[in-house]
C-alpha cells in the first residue's frame, strides 16, 4: 500500500480549527460488525459497515484516557484534567507505569504530575473556566513545566467552557507551552479519536517549522561545510513513531534494524522532550508502526513540512516485518541494503523458529485487540501452523482492509467490537481455541474458560521485529506446554454469566444498517 493510496481523497489541513474532526467522519470506520473476514471486506467496500451500531455496549473505552496516554508521557509536563473528579482517575494506576518506562528509556524519571479542576454541580451551571484558569496559573508557578496540557473532558464540552479562548488569554503570560486537547468522549463512537485529539494539540502548539538552511545567501566556506553536514545528517535521520503499546524492547529492536541501514533513529513522540518534539518536521522520513495511532500526525507533518512517511503495516512476524522494512528502504532509496539485511535476518529467524513450529502446528488461536496488531499477530501464528479461528478488533477501518487477504480462511470469524468482553466469551466458549492472545484485561476473563492466554503486548515484552517474532512464538509454546493456570482457573473461578447468555446470539446485539445486510 503506497502513501498515495492511503491519502487519496483526504485533505488533512485540520489544524486551523480548534479541534480535530472525529474518526466517524474522517476515515469512516466501524466498531459493530459480526461476520467473516470475507463478508467484512465486502461490507467495507460497500461503505455500509460504518452505519452499524449496538443495542447495548459494555466496557467501551474513553477518548480522554487515550489522549492522556500520549501527552502525559512528555518530559517535564503537567497535565490538567478539566472535568469532574472521576475523569482520568486511572492516572493513579499508570503513574508507576510511566516512571518505569522513562527509566527504561534512559529518560529523567521525574514524577507524573497532574492537576484536576474537580468540577461540581455549581460549575456545571456557572461554568468551570475560572477553576481552569486557577489550575493553569498554579501549574506554572508551582512546577515550572515546559508544557501544560489541558485535557478537556465531557462535562466542560457539554456546558461550553471555551478552553481555547482561555489559552489565548494566558499563553503570553506563561513560560510553558499551553496545549489544549479536545478529547470529549461524547463526540465520537471511536475512542481512537483520542489519539487525533492529542496530536492535534501537539501539531498546533508544540511542533516548530523546520530550520531553513537552503536560503540563497553568501556564506563562508566553513559555514557552507557546516550546513552541508546538517543536510547529510538530516537525510539519514528518521522518526520512529512509538505508541503506548510498544515496549522499550520493541523500540530497541526496531532501532537496531533501522540503524543497520545506516539511519539515525529518533523514537518519538511518547516520552520525548519538548525540544525533540519541536523538531519533528526536520526528519527525512516518518516511520509509523500503527496506522490507527499515527495517520493524523504523519498526514499533517507531510502537509506542513513535506516529510514523507511509511504507514504500511505493523512489524510483527517475519512477513510483516520484511514488508515494513522494504517500505522504509523504498522511501529512502536503500533497496539493495534493505534486501541484504532481510536475507540475513530471515535466515536466522527461520532457523530459530523451526523447533517452535513442531509444537504449534495444528493448534488454534483467537486474537483480540487493536486492528493492525491483531491481524499481523494472527498472520504470524498462521505462518507457524496454527489455525486462526477468529479476530476481535476494537474497530476496523481502511488501513486494515488489505490485511484481511492474509487470512488463509476467508470464513474466519471477524467480530468488530470496542470492549464487549461478555460478547467475546460467547464466541470463545463455542469455538474453544487452544490459545487466546489479547489485552491483559481480557485475558483474565478468558482464563476462566480454561483457555491458555498470552498478552498481546506489554511493557516488559518484545513482540516487534525479528527478535519480537521469536519471543512471541516462544511465549505461545510455553503457554501451550503448561496449561495448569488455565485449567485451575476454570475449575475454581466462575464467570458471572448464566447459561442462557452463552446460548444467545451475539449478532442480535448489532443494529445493522439496511445497506449492510449481505
Amino acid at each position: 500500500m503506497t502513501e498515495e493510496d492511503l491519502t487519496s481523497g483526504l485533505v488533512y489541513n485540520y489544524t486551523q480549527a480548534a479541534e480535530p474532526p472525529t474518526r466517524d467522519t474522517r476515515i469512516e470506520p466501524t466498531n459493530a460488525y459480526l461476520g467473516s473476514c470475507r463478508s467484512l471486506k465486502l461490507a467495507m467496500g460497500q461503505g455500509c459497515a460504518k452505519f452499524n451500531s449496538r443495542y447495548f455496549s459494555q466496557g467501551v473505552g474513553c477518548q480522554l484516557i487515550l489522549a492522556l496516554g500520549i501527552v502525559r508521557t512528555f518530559q517535564n509536563v503537567v497535565t490538567i484534567i478539566h472535568g469532574p473528579l472521576g475523569c482520568a482517575s486511572n492516572n493513579i494506576g499508570l503513574a508507576g507505569f510511566n516512571k518505569t518506562a522513562r527509566a527504561l528509556k534512559g529518560k529523567p524519571a521525574g514524577d507524573v504530575i497532574w492537576i484536576h479542576t474537580n468540577l461540581n454541580e455549581s460549575d456545571v451551571i456557572q461554568g468551570g473556566t475560572d477553576k481552569l484558569r486557577e489550575a493553569v496559573l498554579y501549574a506554572e508557578k508551582e512546577f515550572r513545566p515546559d508544557v501544560i496540557v489541558i485535557g478537556n473532558s465531557c462535562v466542560p464540552g457539554i456546558i461550553g467552557d471555551d478552553i481555547d479562548s482561555l489559552v489565548d488569554e494566558l499563553e503570553s503570560r506563561l513560560s510553558a507551552k499551553l496545549v489544549p486537547v479536545h478529547c470529549e468522549g461524547f463526540r465520537s463512537r471511536f475512542v481512537a479519536s483520542g489519539y487525533d485529539a492529542a496530536y492535534h494539540g501537539l501539531l498546533r502548539k508544540m511542533v516548530d517549522p523546520p530550520a531553513v538552511i537552503d536560503s540563497v545567501i553568501e556564506r563562508s566556506p566553513d559555514e557552507e561545510e557546516r550546513l552541508d553536514r546538517i543536510r547529510r545528517q538530516n537525510s539519514r535521520t528518521v522518526n520512529l513513531l512509538n505508541v503506548g503499546s510498544t515496549s522499550y524492547g520493541d523500540e530497541v529492536e526496531l532501532s537496531r534494524i533501522l540503524s543497520a541501514l545506516g539511519l539515525k533513529v529518533n523514537v518519538l513522540p511518547l516520552y520525548g522532550h519538548v525540544d525533540e518534539i519541536a523538531k519533528m518536521g526536520e526528519a527525512a522520513l516518518n516511520i509509523s508502526i500503527c496506522a490507527t495511532h499515527d495517520d493524523y500526525l504523519i498526514g499533517h507533518l507531510k502537509e506542513r513540512f513535506g516529510t514523507p512517511y511509511v504507514i504500511d503495516t505493523l512489524p510483527i512476524g517475519l512477513k510483516n516485518t520484511n514488508q515494513w522494512l522494504r517500505a522504509v528502504g523504498r522511501a529512502l532509496n536503500l533497496t539493495d541494503e534493505t534486501e541484504s539485511l532481510i536475507r540475513t535476518e530471515t535466515a536466522q529467524l527461520t532457523l530459530a523458529l523451526e523447533p517452535f513450529k513442531k509444537i504449534l502446528a495444528g493448534k488454534s488461536v483467537w486474537v483480540g485487540g487493536g486492528e493492525t496488531r491483531i491481524f499481523t499477530t494472527a498472520e504470524f501464528f498462521q505462518s507457524l501452523g496454527l489455525k486462526v479461528l477468529g479476530l476481535k478488533p476494537h474497530n476496523f477501518d481502511r488501513f486494515a482492509v488489505p490485511m484481511l487477504d492474509d487470512m488463509e480462511e476467508p470464513e474466519t470469524v471477524a467480530a468488530v467490537a470496542a470492549g464487549q468482553p461478555a460478547e467475546e466469551l460467547v464466541y470463545l466458549k463455542r469455538l474453544k481455541p487452544d490459545l487466546y492472545i489479547g489485552h491483559g484485561g481480557a485475558n483474565g476473563w478468558v482464563l476462566r474458560l480454561g483457555i491458555p492466554t498470552i498478552p498481546l503486548y506489554g511493557q516488559s515484552l518484545n513482540h516487534l521485529g525479528y527478535s519480537g517474532a521469536y519471543e512471541l512464538a516462544r511465549k505461545a509454546v510455553r503457554a501451550l506446554l503448561n496449561t495448569n493456570l488455565a485449567r485451575k482457573a476454570a475449575a475454581n473461578v466462575t464467570l458471572p454469566f448464566k447459561d442462557e447468555w452463552f446460548e444467545s446470539d451475539p449478532q442480535a446485539n448489532i443494529k445493522e444498517s439496511l445497506a449492510s445486510v449481505i
